[in-house]
């Protein structure tokens, strides 16, 4: 019988590294990031709109259907634990988890300083040309601009609505709701400096019987396919753990206008 656990993290957190960190434990297998929360939001849409389900309204069945979709969608693997990267810690998304999970409900969250998030992202813009917000600039009238095309993209990675703010905006969700507290927190620093004893915490959290990481032998996690996103956002080193440094150096309004942000979590 297998057992579900679940994180989420904000972008360039280490989400990858985490998830091939775990997967040296045979016993374990974590995922990428998943398609599990829009497979019920997809599913919650359409109930929302069938008139034929309006006018038969069997709301056990389909609430069969909920309660065994994570189940089912991990039917075909043989490790005994799930660790799920799914965007969960969004209000609608966890409203959903605690409705239909079977199972107790145990996350972690990955951050990382704003700054390096920011970095991390204009370091993939500068090697890749392809990438996403490099299309989204190169769109954009540029005799419109008042700022630089760092400053530029930087709001455009911290745009409302757009990934970094969504996760920000789910764990100040979090805090207001005193929830934050049931879940664990991991700093990307912790976890690529403190390798073994962050990942220790996590096995403790989880309430998994420890084993012995190596760190030296990961994995890339096959079933990513970058190249539809124009960067390699999951390609991690496999020899060691350590941390990512670039050479990307933000502007002053741009440092004084996120730094801030830290403070959702760490007060």
């Amino acid at each position: 019988m297998k057992t579900f656990y679940f994180f989420a993290g904000l972008p360039r957190s280490g989400n990858t590294i985490f998830s091939a960190i775990l997967n040296e434990n045979p016993d374990i297998y974590a995922t990428g990031h998943s398609f599990v929360p829009e497979i019920f939001y997809a599913i919650k849409e359409t109930q929302k709109k069938a008139v034929v389900f309006k006018n038969y309204l069997d709301v056990p069945s389909l609430n069969n259907v909920y309660k065994n979709i994570i189940k089912n969608y991990y039917a075909g693997y043989k490790e005994r634990y799930i660790v799920e990267r799914g965007d969960w810690i969004t209000p609608y998304n966890l409203k959903i988890l605690k409705q239909f999970c079977p199972y107790p409900i145990k996350g972690i969250i990955l951050v990382r300083d704003i700054l390096d998030i920011l970095k991390s992202y204009l370091q993939l813009c500068k090697y890749n040309p392809n990438y996403y917000y490099n299309e989204v600039y190169g769109k954009m009238d540029l005799t419109t601009l008042y700022t630089s095309e760092i400053e530029t993209k930087a709001d455009l990675i911290m745009a409302k609505g757009d990934y970094v703010d969504t996760m920000l905006y789910s764990i100040h969700q979090l805090k207001l709701n005193n929830l934050l507290k049931d879940f664990l927190i991991i700093n990307y620093d912790d976890l690529v400096t403190q390798t073994k004893e962050t990942i220790e915490k996590v096995y403790g959290y989880y309430g998994i019987k420890k084993f012995n990481h190596k760190f030296t032998n990961l994995k890339q996690l096959p079933l990513y396919h970058d190249e539809i996103l124009g960067a390699p956002l999951h390609h991690i080193r496999t020899d060691k753990v350590k941390k990512s440094i670039n050479n990307i150096k933000l502007p002053e309004t741009v440092v004084n206008k996120y730094k801030h942000l830290n403070r959702i979590w760490n007060e």
